[in-house]
């Protein structure tokens, strides 16, 4: 690993600069064409690659890497052996400076490198450097630091001092807050950021958590720009590094100094890739030496303004705020990022070691990280970058309070040290590498699921009927996305978060009721061996409520339908027990507050179940038979429940399974078949079906498919109104694939990605 970082990374150089950093996803609505910047009198050219440090001190050493002196994944480069010019087996570009760039990927144990059918003979070799070509006239000061910075951290002694690393894990002792709101662009010469302890937030407005209940005015707080900068921490990211330097020995950094603080960057940021990989983070650098005239006055009033402002000018910016917007918009556009922002680090004197600005664009860090000392600038500037993208403090002398509504997602700050009754460790909170269940949703980490997806296609939302999908998030809560079935192309829309405050949801089921109109979704998730219920409203605001505890004891894989059972059809739920057998609830929704029932055991004979799906089909004469199948390690059993409330065990009609099931009654002409979908043991997807025409039906099967997905790890299954096909969504690590097969020629699709 290079640092502390659980990645293995690598750099490749290539000849060429790969140009602007794209990004799949598109970027925010409203963000403008940037155009580049213009030079100012008395400045170069701000977004020339390798202008030169405004300084009388000579240019950083240059490295010219010959190709055939450098190792590739441990293996010595011959004319026989050309370098990889692609990222391989997983890994992608997690830093960009210039012409290099360093690829990483998460660490695999040598038996899931075995899963993935990676040879270890191929597999990247972790520090090692990869010339494409030669480079006449060797590297810039970006790519040369970036190089030399990872070289540093690929070092035994980086690695040994991140293993003793003073102070970690102690929380952040401040006093005060570490952010401050931003001045409005273009609010003048003289405007400075507003030092403010930012507590409880809503609708983009500062308040005291109380509401101000004494019911006395409220005092006018700055509001909290939702900057179009640094909306969310996910795609890429341009971070301009701006080394600001004085006249005298004290206020000036060695080689040594600069390298470690570019290699405390890039391994607190490379930590952020590695915690959300579905994020698909690249951070692309601007690295600028200032070195200044100006002395030091420690009783300025600003003190940043004393360096900050020359030091803009020197750039070729206004010098005042506005110049660093200016900067950090023309970085965005010169680099091709979806995001960008700014850190000066500097010698000279600062009223707090480190701060930024809620939302950006700029954060400010002593060069010695204070009493942290500079073995833990990483995870400093990993905090601060935090606020960047619209985190809050978590620490008690922040002033924080444990509301508000926080990020992309609008989350409350729920690990505040103040007032949460279990804090846990949190890099908002304390000196350590770890992310509370709150901090990924005030980052606006959308991308990356865990648990089982559950697919519907809603009555009366969008005149075909949307797609809408729930799966627990990969941190916390619940991920909500829709597919407009409206629009050209069927786009999946941006995912919404909700329930963040269950912390990380094990398992979901859902189904739309017919109790309003056009119906409400209607959800039980799994957390730990505890079942909650909770919903979203299908008019106005669209709004998911609070979930409601229903049991405990349970675990695997829940199935929730609405039956025909009662005159408005009662809820009717299974659960896997936490050790044997099946739970059985049903909601009755002929009584008033619509009451659950108290839980049953059933099937206790089967042993531990694993996943369980229910539909309510139309054989067995009446209302139907309840008709489940259940996962049994690795076998597939028919379970039944009568028109006597007796279930049933009966067919086991698969093996070599895993994931969860998902059974459907299909709704072909004529006798309705089962159609069951499921993950196999090994590759790709299985799909049996019943033939219900016979007097004894009978189960058919197995028919693989998908096989170019690898392992799927959950699935969710439906009958779409598109010529009856059936739409498969299917979950492989933390992304989620949709396939369908047409009703007519039963050929399943290639794989589509929704995120």
């Amino acid at each position: 690993m290079a640092g502390d970082v659980p990645a293995d990374e690598r750099i490749l150089i290539t000849l060429d600069d790969l140009g602007p950093e794209t990004d799949a996803r598109p970027g925010p609505p409203g963000t403008p064409e940037l155009p580049a910047a213009q030079a100012q009198p008395g400045g170069g050219t701000p977004d020339a690659a390798d202008r030169p440090v405004p300084s009388s001190e000579p240019e950083p050493q240059v490295i010219d890497l010959a190709p055939d002196d450098l190792p590739v994944w441990g293996v010595r480069r011959s004319t026989a052996t050309p370098a990889p010019t692609r990222a391989q087996h997983g890994e992608r570009t997690v830093h960009r400076y210039g012409r290099v760039r360093v690829l990483g990927r998460p660490v695999d144990s040598a038996v899931t490198q075995a899963l993935r059918g990676i040879s270890a003979d191929l597999a990247p070799g972790d520090g090692t450097i990869v010339s494409t070509h030669s480079l006449p006239g060797g590297l810039n000061r970006t790519e040369s630091l970036g190089v030399e910075a990872f070289r540093l951290r690929a070092s035994e002694g980086y690695r040994r001092r991140k293993r003793s690393r003073p102070r970690d894990a102690a929380p952040w002792d401040m006093a005060h807050p570490c952010t401050d709101i931003a001045p409005p662009r273009g609010a003048g010469e003289t405007a400075t950021p507003t030092p403010t302890p930012v507590r409880a937030l809503a609708n983009g407005l500062l308040a005291d958590s109380d509401g101000n209940g004494s019911g006395a005015a409220p005092a006018p707080l700055p509001t909290l720009p939702v900057s179009s900068l640094s909306g969310y921490l996910e795609g890429s990211v341009a971070v301009g590094l701006i080394l600001v330097e004085g006249p005298t020995p004290a206020l000036r950094m060695t080689a040594a100094e600069r390298t470690k603080i570019v290699a405390e960057v890039q391994n607190g940021l490379s930590w952020y890739a590695t915690q959300n990989p579905a994020a698909e983070l690249t951070f692309s650098y601007d690295i600028q030496i200032v070195q200044l005239p100006t002395p030091a006055n420690p009783g300025a009033t600003d003190l940043e303004s004393v360096w900050r402002n020359p030091a803009m000018s020197r750039l070729g910016y206004a010098p005042n705020f506005d110049g660093v917007y200016d900067y950090v918009e023309a970085l965005r556009a010169r680099l091709g990022t979806r995001w960008a922002y700014c850190a000066f680090i500097t010698k000279y004197p600062l009223g707090h070691f480190a701060y930024a600005s809620v939302g950006g664009p700029r954060m400010v860090l002593a060069a010695d990280a204070d009493g942290w000392g500079p073995d833990n600038i990483d995870r400093v500037f990993a905090h601060e970058t935090g606020h960047i993208f619209g985190a809050p403090d978590e620490y008690a002398g922040a002033g924080c309070d444990c509301g508000g509504s926080w990020g992309r997602y609008g989350t409350p700050n729920g690990n505040c040290d103040g007032c949460a009754p279990a804090p846990v460790e949190c890099l908002m909170r304390a000196n350590t590498f770890a992310l509370c269940r709150y901090t990924p949703s005030h980052l606006g980490w959308g991308h990356g699921v865990g648990g089982n997806p559950v697919l519907i296609q809603s009555r009366g939302l969008g005149l075909r009927g949307n797609f809408d999908a729930v799966v627990p998030s990969a941190f916390s809560g619940l991920t909500h996305v829709w597919r407009d079935n409206d629009a050209t192309g069927a786009p999946w829309r941006d995912p919404w978060q909700t329930a963040q405050a269950l912390g990380r949801v094990d398992a979901v089921t859902m189904v739309q009721s017919t109790l309003a109109n056009p119906g409400p979704l209607e959800t039980v998730v799994r957390v730990g061996p505890r079942l909650f219920f909770l919903w979203r409203d299908s008019t106005g605001a669209y709004q998911w409520r609070p979930p409601v505890q229903l049991a405990q004891g349970v675990g695997g894989v829940p199935s929730l339908v609405q039956s025909r059972l009662g005159v408005r059809g009662n809820f009717e739920l299974l659960a896997p027990a936490a050790d044997v057998g099946i739970f059985h609830l049903w909601r009755d929704h002929d009584v008033a507050g619509y009451p659950w029932s108290t839980p049953r055991l059933f099937g206790a004979n089967l042993g531990r179940v694993d996943a369980v799906s229910l539909i309510h089909g139309t054989f067995g004469g009446g209302a139907g038979l309840l008709e489940a199948v259940a996962l049994v390690g690795t076998r597939l059993v028919h379970l039944t429940r009568g028109q006597d409330a007796v279930w049933r065990t009966g067919q086991t009609f698969a093996e070599g399974v895993s994931g969860n099931p998902v059974l459907i009654q299909a709704q072909y002409c004529g006798v309705r078949n089962f159609e069951v979908v499921v993950p196999s043991a090994g590759t790709g997807l299985i799909h049996y079906f019943r033939d219900n025409n016979p007097a004894q039906p009978v189960w058919s099967g197995p028919r693989p498919f998908a096989a170019q997905l690898g392992h799927v790890d959950a699935v969710s299954l439906i009958q779409s109104n598109y010529s009856g096909n059936l739409e498969v969504l299917a979950r492989v690590g933390n992304r989620l694939h949709l396939l369908t097969r047409s009703g007519a020629a039963a050929v399943w699709s290639a794989p589509q990605r929704v995120f």
